[in-house]
């Protein structure tokens, strides 16, 4: 949640046209921590301090400050479907993948360079990204925004 805050407080100080890839993937890398706190919430995946790799394998923090490769079962994930997620998933949680994927229609387009990015585009990401929000704040019992 308060790597969430702290991505969605520096996306409102871009321009989303003018700065739109920086703000594109602080919208979406905002979005995949909502993902990854709904789904640790649900139980579906560990919050363990560890960072996936590829599926399957994490760095894992060592006793001596640095970090180790280790296979561990799931824990966050880069993508919807990436890993996949064992279990049942919520209906609101699958209404958030939903969201995310409609984020990620604009990635490859927008930032490669054969789609420059409008109002209207801005202006659906910031309808998926709220969707994301008020689906992660309803999960996590936060009224309105997180401190």
């Amino acid at each position: 949640m308060e790597k969430f805050q702290r991505l969605t407080d520096l996306r409102t100080r871009l321009d989303p046209l003018e700065h739109f890839e920086l703000w594109y993937w602080t919208t979406l890398t905002a979005g995949t921590n909502a993902y990854n706190a709904c789904l640790h919430l649900a139980g579906l995946t560990s919050d363990d301090p560890v960072f996936s790799t590829i599926p399957g394998v994490h760095l894992a923090p060592q006793p001596d400050g640095g970090y180790a490769r280790v296979l561990r079962g799931p824990g966050d994930v880069s993508h919807v479907g990436w890993p996949p997620i064992e279990g049942e998933i919520p209906e609101d949680i699958q209404c958030l993948e939903i969201a995310l994927e409609a984020l990620e229609e604009h990635r490859d387009p927008c930032l490669r360079g054969e789609r420059s990015p409008t109002r209207y585009i801005v202006g659906e990401c910031e309808r998926e990204f709220e969707r994301v929000q008020a689906i992660l704040f309803a999960r996590a019992g936060v009224k309105e925004t997180v401190s």
